[in-house]
C-alpha cells in the first residue's frame, strides 16, 4: 500500500448524501456538543488568525479552558468527493505551528489517503469522516432487507441522520482507532476531538 491509496479504515462506510448547509451544521453541532464536558467553550465558524507567517481562515475555530489555561483547536471541514490526500493534513498543521493552537481536526464527507493517515496519527491530529447513521447498521442473511432509510433508522435505533467516524493512534504500533461520534456523544467528542493524545 501507498501513501496515495485511500486507507481502508476510512472508506468502510458510504459516504453521506449532505448538502453543503447540512455539513456545515453537522460540523457546528459536533463542535458545539463538547460543551458539558470543558470550560467555556467557544466555537466560531470562518474566522482568521493571524499567525507568524500570515493570516489564515479556519472553518471553525474552537476555544476552551482547562486547568486554568487556554487552548485553541483549529478545524478544517473538507466536503470532497475525492479522498483526502497527505499535503491537506500537512498544511493544517503548518497553520497549527504558525498560530499556537494546541490541535488540528479534519473533517471530510471523504475518505483519506494512507500518507493522509499516517500524517495525522504522528503529529496529533484528529481525522474524522462524515457518512450516514443509517449505514452503520448491517444486516447480513440471505435474504438481506433494503437499507434503511433515515426515518425509519431513527425510529428504529434512535440513530442520528449524519455520524462521523474518528480516527487515531490504536493500541499496537502501527494501528488505527476507530470510534463513532456523533452530538449525541459528548464525552467521545471532547476526549477526541478537543484532547491532545501522545502521537503514535
Amino acid at each position: 500500500m501507498t501513501d496515495e491509496d485511500v486507507a481502508r479504515p476510512t472508506s468502510h462506510y458510504p459516504p453521506a448524501d449532505i448538502t453543503p448547509a447540512q455539513f456545515e451544521s453537522f460540523v457546528a453541532d459536533l463542535l458545539w456538543s463538547a460543551q458539558p464536558d470543558v470550560d467555556d467553550l467557544k466555537v466560531t465558524l470562518h474566522e482568521s488568525i493571524t499567525g507568524v507567517d500570515g493570516t489564515y481562515d479556519f472553518d471553525a475555530t474552537i476555544r476552551y479552558q482547562l486547568a486554568g489555561m487556554d487552548f485553541l483547536v483549529l478545524v478544517e471541514a473538507k466536503r470532497h468527493k475525492n479522498p483526502i490526500k497527505r499535503e491537506l493534513v500537512q498544511v493544517l498543521r503548518e497553520k497549527i505551528l504558525s498560530v499556537g493552537a494546541q490541535k488540528g481536526v479534519m473533517i471530510s464527507t471523504a475518505p483519506y489517503q494512507s500518507g493522509a493517515l499516517n500524517f495525522a496519527k504522528t503529529h496529533g491530529i484528529a481525522l474524522v469522516t462524515v457518512t450516514e447513521g443509517r449505514f452503520t447498521f448491517e444486516s447480513r442473511g440471505a435474504n438481506q432487507p433494503p437499507l434503511m432509510t433515515r426515518e425509519e433508522a431513527w425510529e428504529k435505533f434512535r440513530v442520528p441522520t449524519f455520524v462521523g467516524h474518528c480516527y487515531g493512534p490504536g493500541a499496537s504500533p502501527n494501528s488505527t482507532a476507530v470510534t463513532l461520534v456523533s452530538s449525541k456523544d459528548t464525552e467521545r467528542v471532547a476526549d477526541l476531538l478537543l484532547a491532545f493524545p501522545q502521537a503514535s
